[in-house]
């Protein structure tokens, strides 16, 4: 089966993704991506070099998927532990074949100028690395402000940037910076009712078209997330692959079709899209979640619900997807949705996740053994919350869907 995406509208959608990771500085990859553009387009760089260094900008930290990486990245102007997150992300980015040619900007986005030389890289890769790195720490700096005017502050948010011209930054392109900061509407677009119309505006002017992809590289893509997903907390260490294998693996036993199948494994692997806003301390947190934050943990599914529209529209995988917590009483969240409104793909992505989160250990218990997940899964069938029929295709093939969804069989021989 082949899907059709475009280019553009894919990285904008992952990048509303990676930015709910700031929790509170939103649009941080959206802004780092227009300012970038205005220094590009002060430089004049040709328009394919400019939709490179656009999406990179997007995407430039994707390897950060912890709140307390975010907040050194947001607060630190020169964070010393930079590195890894770049190195991640690069290696991230190295997998998926749509975004390949971009890993090595996102690689060296936080290394200094002065060292450029040393790493042997290309010289436009070089530029398009360092613009990013300068226009993120215009970004940090102007987040200090908290709200005020940046027009009226832009002596003070260039200084430091001029300051380490040579060192951390290409003189050229922190000049080219501050002329972009005198055109008008420079600041006024970073603002979140402007921001999105202003990069899309850009985006048009690249003629990116839809395109064909196959199911391997849409899995690709979706696994590149799934992986930043999971890295939140190493109690979550691949959950949504898991969860994606265990959903594929119900859904071509129980006989759907192998479309339907690819459909239920991008839904699984991008399930918990919206848990990059939750912070480490509630995905961590040993004992049981206050009232403010499980409302805060419930939010998840909404977030991943927006996203995903962003990213497939209202389309099926959207909606078996954030309709993972919907139970058949109609009492889940974030839609209490009836029973009939929720189909049985979304049946079984439910189903699968909370397999494979009673299989994973979790700071509050450890994993469960197949009979202690069957016997949770029936008092829910029983209570009419999720699906009998899949239910009862696990309790048939218990010990192989314990399996799927990251049980250990060592483990279980030593119990």
């Amino acid at each position: 089966m082949s899907y059709r995406i475009n280019l553009f509208r894919v990285v904008d959608a992952l990048s509303s993704g990676l930015d709910l990771v700031g929790i509170d500085d939103l649009f941080h990859g959206k802004r780092v991506g227009l300012m970038a553009l205005r220094v590009a387009e002060e430089l004049s760089w040709p328009r394919a070099r400019r939709e490179s260094l656009l999406h990179a900008a997007l995407l430039h930290d994707c390897g950060v998927s912890t709140t307390t990486e975010h907040e050194h990245l947001a607060t630190e102007f020169e964070y010393g532990n930079a590195q890894e997150h770049c190195r991640v992300g690069s290696d991230l980015m190295r997998g998926v074949h749509l975004l390949r040619d971009l890993a090595p900007i996102v690689r060296y986005h936080h290394t200094r100028w002065d060292e450029m030389a040393r790493h042997w890289i290309p010289s436009s890769i070089a530029e398009m690395a360092n613009l990013i790195f300068l226009v993120d720490r215009l970004d940090v700096l102007r987040a200090a402000l908290g709200g005020a005017d940046e027009a009226a502050h832009r002596e003070m948010l260039l200084a430091p940037l001029a300051d380490a011209g040579g060192t951390l930054f290409h003189p050229v392109l922190v000049e080219a910076l501050r002329r972009a900061t005198e055109k008008e509407g420079f600041w006024a677009d970073l603002r979140p009712a402007s921001l999105h119309a202003r990069l899309t505006e850009r985006a048009a002017a690249f003629a990116t078209t839809e395109k064909e992809i196959g199911f391997d590289e849409l899995k690709s893509l979706t696994l590149m997330f799934a992986h930043i997903i999971d890295a939140k907390s190493h109690f979550t260490a691949e959950h949504s692959i898991k969860v994606a294998e265990t959903a594929s693996y119900i859904a071509a036993e129980i006989g759907l079709e192998p479309a339907v199948c690819d459909g239920i494994e991008i839904a699984g692997l991008l399930h918990d899209l919206g848990k990059l806003r939750v912070p480490d301390a509630i995905l961590d947190k040993p004992g049981p979640l206050t009232d403010t934050e499980w409302r805060v943990m419930r939010h998840h599914a909404e977030d991943t619900q927006d996203i995903l529209f962003q990213l497939f529209g209202n389309t099926a995988i959207t909606q078996w997807a954030a309709l993972h917590h919907e139970t058949l009483l109609g009492d889940g969240y974030p839609s209490r949705c009836p029973a009939e409104r929720i189909p049985l793909e979304a049946r079984i992505v439910a189903i699968a996740d909370i397999l494979q989160a009673l299989v994973q250990d979790r700071p509050y218990r450890d994993g469960l053994y197949p009979d202690q997940v069957m016997t949770i899964l029936d008092d829910m069938a029983g209570a009419g919350r999720i699906d009998r029929r899949i239910t009862g295709f696990v309790r048939a093939h218990l010990l192989p869907c314990w399996a799927v969804a990251g049980g250990c069989h060592e483990r279980l021989c030593a119990a």
